[in-house]
């Protein structure tokens, strides 16, 4: 019965991992989202004074400007994150 509690055990701690992975995935989706939605509003109300059918050039200019600032902000904090995450998972 010592092997089968054993199993279970393995068993018990690849479920564990499943679901943490799970929702480690399901987190990035969520984050991804979220800067998503966070550059089309500030970059939008950063940068288009009057909406119209398409951009100006300053507009363009602008919004380009704003995506490389948010997604540079991005790297860093993803680099951040993944680094603390495999320092943790290490230990």
């Amino acid at each position: 019965t010592s092997s089968s509690s054993g199993s279970n055990t393995v068993r018990s701690q690849q479920v564990k991992q499943e679901i943490q992975d799970q929702i480690t995935q399901e987190l990035a989706v969520a984050n991804a989202s979220e800067l998503v939605n966070k550059i089309t509003e500030n970059c939008f109300q950063k940068c288009i004074a009057q909406p119209s059918s398409a951009l100006t050039g300053a507009e363009d200019y602008c919004v380009n400007q704003c995506l490389e600032k948010y997604m540079r902000s991005w790297n860093v904090i993803s680099k951040a994150y993944i680094t603390r995450i495999q320092q943790s998972s290490n230990n």
